[in-house]
């Protein structure tokens, strides 16, 4: 006949098994408070010159409200910024589970390993700025076991690189980006007048200065350069281009928050050294414009 244990024992045992019992939902809560993410990459403008801009990025790094960081490594691979200028994006993170929070910051984790500009001058080296602010954003990501979140992050060249040449000769690299979920950041575009681009004291003005610069709120009287950690700094700008030798110039920002913005033209936007006060700057006329979630808003000049 098999002896049971004491009765005490078998108490304790009942405990123990209650006591995982009642643990075991907690555990598979915290098991299922991630997301799945993705994280897309696209870049407009371009450094004046720049034939092809080489980088890695190692990885993306998101801040949660609280000042948490989570850094999801990407596959570090050498790619050109300039091919993800149009339709084609570059696919930084798919599939990656996340704690679910809100997040506040996007930031792109750099390597200089290979990383350089070519323009006609010849190859010059990246050196990474040591602060790299990132993107602004105000995700919050829950944990739906049956959809993947998509961000997209887009890169600013223009504003992004500052040539050196004391005491090296090379580009230094400190990104200005804009970032959101893909469906829900807004696009604006318009037409500029081929007249319009070289009037009002734009008169003999190279092709590659014709520029938007977009600033958050009512700016309409306060239009200034960009400069690095310079709180009145455009947020981000667009190339003022045409297809061809004749005919009206376009431009379009994309990847926007919603909100209310200024844009306006500038004709001397290759003067612009981001990590330089500037004064010589000359801008055209200023408007309001209304981004929509997800949508586009058409302004022209």
């Amino acid at each position: 006949m098999t002896e049971l244990p004491p009765a005490a024992t078998l108490v304790d045992m009942k405990n123990a098994t209650l006591l995982r019992l009642s643990l075991l939902p907690l555990a598979l809560g915290l098991a299922a408070c991630e997301s799945s993410l993705d994280i897309d990459l696209a870049t407009v403008n371009r450094p004046v010159d720049a034939e092809r801009i080489s980088v890695r990025i190692r990885a993306v790094e998101l801040q949660d409200e609280a000042g948490g960081t989570r850094r999801i490594e990407t596959d570090d691979r050498l790619v050109n910024l300039l091919d993800f200028q149009g339709s084609e994006l570059l696919s930084l993170v798919g599939g990656e589970e996340v704690p679910s929070a809100r997040y506040r910051k996007l930031r792109l984790v750099f390597d200089e390993r290979g990383a350089e500009i070519e323009t006609d001058d010849g190859e010059f080296p990246i050196r990474v700025s040591d602060l790299q602010p990132g993107a602004d954003i105000d995700i919050q990501l829950s944990d739906d076991d049956d959809e993947t979140e998509t961000l997209l992050a887009v890169l600013d060249l223009r504003f992004s690189f500052s040539r050196q040449t004391q005491p090296d000769n090379l580009y230094r690299l400190r990104q200005v980006a804009t970032a959101g979920r893909s469906g829900d950041l807004g696009t604006l575009v318009g037409q500029v007048d081929e007249d319009y681009v070289q009037g009002g004291g734009c008169a003999g003005s190279e092709e590659e200065g014709f520029a938007m610069y977009l600033y958050r709120d009512d700016r309409r009287n306060q239009l200034t350069d960009y400069a690095a950690d310079v709180t009145d700094s455009p947020l981000v700008s667009a190339s003022v281009v045409r297809p061809g030798d004749e005919g009206d110039f376009s431009y379009r920002f994309r990847g926007l928050p919603a909100g209310r913005y200024t844009v306006a033209y500038t004709c001397k936007a290759d003067l612009d050294d981001p990590f330089t006060r500037q004064d010589t700057l000359v801008f055209r006329d200023a408007f309001l414009v209304d981004i929509e979630e997800g949508g586009t808003t058409t302004r022209d000049f």
